[in-house]
């Protein structure tokens, strides 16, 4: 068995016994819904390394003001682990990765929790300065 798909074993289970109901593909990606967030995990390798990243996509389409970017930076040094994360397209994410090749159940479950956490705790901050969508408004996923 590849390590990509050990550590997918591995995520499918730890999901079940947390009791998340999530989209899955063969690319190793996880989808679900958490509050007014979308969750994604993705698994991937380097060299001899795996990696389970967790991201929450949290607005899409907004205006990207000197305001909000400052309240992004500001909050990057609040966050206990993990970042904000904006793309080209004006997506804003949240995001936190960890090595897969021993991930423990206790590991995956407080990072899962804490990236779909600190994503909803902040979408509603975050559009009220910058406007655009939240993940929730904009995605089809399963519910939490």
């Amino acid at each position: 068995m590849e390590r990509l798909d050990i550590l997918g074993e591995r995520v499918r289970t730890y999901l079940g016994q947390m009791g998340v109901v999530a989209d899955t593909s063969e690319e190793h990606v996880y989808l679900f819904k958490y509050g007014s967030t979308v969750v994604m995990i993705s698994l991937f390798e380097d060299g001899e390394d795996t990696f389970c990243r967790f991201a929450s996509i949290m607005l899409r389409d907004f205006e990207p003001t000197l305001e909000l970017l400052q309240r992004i930076l500001r909050l990057n040094t609040e966050v206990l682990f993990g970042s904000f994360l904006l793309f080209e397209d004006n997506t804003l994410s949240f995001s936190a990765t960890l090595l897969g090749n021993h991930l423990d159940f206790d590991e995956f479950d407080k990072t899962l929790r804490y990236v779909a956490q600190v994503s909803d705790d902040y979408d509603d901050e975050l559009q009220a300065i910058g406007g655009g969508q939240r993940a929730s408004d904009v995605m089809a996923v399963p519910r939490d």
